[in-house]
């Protein structure tokens, strides 16, 4: 049974009348968010905590833990994380015996239609698959207006400079309402400090760093690596940063197709690229074409899921490595 994110997120009993839940989609923050309401939710049950890996070496761990009786409770909700088609027949046998007492919730990255696994949960009566897509900016104000709500001060330009400034990623965003939250204990948002809290000046160095890095150009890439420290707390914003623009050379790409001529695709293109921006794009996109942009979309998804599998400590090593290999395929011929 499919079920939309948005109403899942907004009703979580919309999902008590299944045994399994699966969430898939790339976006991280909305289903780190949700896992962390289950958990509130369900914070009578025993937890248990799965990955891909553990369940696919053993492959009688599942039941294991669904069978075996607990001393701590008799109700249990087990999380499994990073699933994919790799553990389908284990996945699709447990779905065939539905437990009462027993909550499965599902994570995984994007699912192509061709996955079993997707297409059983989709099939399946007792089972609910939640698409979880990327934000826009409209989810995203909705989002920021139903995190700070009862903040006075909160205006469409505040929206706007938050949106933008995380990237269109949800983690970003939810680290930037933390700390207005932390600040604003009175709950009223005064901009002038706005301003200094979400490190402007910084996402700026990051900004120069990530597009020395799309444009192949070596010696501004070495440049700006060495004037910036990359921090392990902001991992997701440096990958929302370089999502957004992959993206938008993607969108480039197909304008200029339809267009044929770069210097209209990019005053075509929408939402408007601001003016000063326009050589930057125009470097990039000579330097991107459509293959390339597939396999750097492959790049920050192979770098997502390493920064999600090992420590924090490794963060700022897998977003040096993503950047080097980004200019690498920029500089390339092929």
């Amino acid at each position: 049974m499919i079920l939309k994110s948005y109403l899942v997120e907004k009703n979580l009993s919309l999902i008590d009348s299944y045994f399994a839940s699966l969430f898939y989609g790339e976006n991280i923050g909305l289903k780190d968010e949700i896992k962390y309401e289950l958990k509130k939710k369900f914070k009578n049950y025993e937890q248990i905590n799965l990955n891909l890996e553990e369940v696919a070496k053993n492959e009688k761990l599942l039941n294991e833990q669904i069978y075996n009786s607990s001393l701590f409770s008799k109700n249990k909700i087990i999380f499994i994380n990073e699933v994919s088609d790799k553990i389908k027949k284990i996945i699709i046998e447990v779905l065939e015996n539905p437990q009462e007492n027993i909550k499965i919730f599902l994570f995984a990255q994007n699912l192509e239609k061709k996955s079993i696994i997707r297409s059983n949960f989709e099939k399946n009566k007792t089972a609910a698959i939640i698409p979880c897509y990327q934000d826009n900016s409209r989810t995203l104000s909705e989002y920021l207006r139903s995190k700070l709500e009862g903040f006075s001060g909160m205006n469409q330009e505040i929206i706007n400079l938050l949106i933008n400034n995380s990237g269109l990623d949800r983690k970003v965003l939810s680290n930037e309402i933390d700390k207005i939250k932390a600040l604003f204990l009175d709950k009223k948002i005064k901009p002038e400090k706005l301003d200094n809290l979400i490190n402007n000046t910084y996402n700026l160095d990051f900004e120069k760093l990530r597009d020395s890095c799309l444009e192949g150009d070596k010696k501004k890439l070495n440049e700006n690596l060495g004037n910036i420290v990359l921090q392990s707390e902001d991992v997701y914003f440096y990958l929302g940063s370089l999502n957004l623009r992959i993206q938008k050379l993607l969108q480039l790409q197909n304008q200029y197709e339809m267009d044929k001529n770069l210097d209209l695709a990019i005053e075509n293109i929408k939402p408007k690229i601001f003016w000063k921006d326009k050589p930057i794009f125009y470097k990039q996109v000579k330097k991107w074409n459509l293959r390339k942009i597939e396999d750097g979309k492959k790049m920050l998804s192979d770098a997502e899921i390493l920064i999600k599998t090992r420590l924090n400590s490794y963060n700022e090593i897998i977003i040096k490595d993503l950047l080097i290999k980004l200019y690498l395929k920029a500089s390339s011929t092929s």
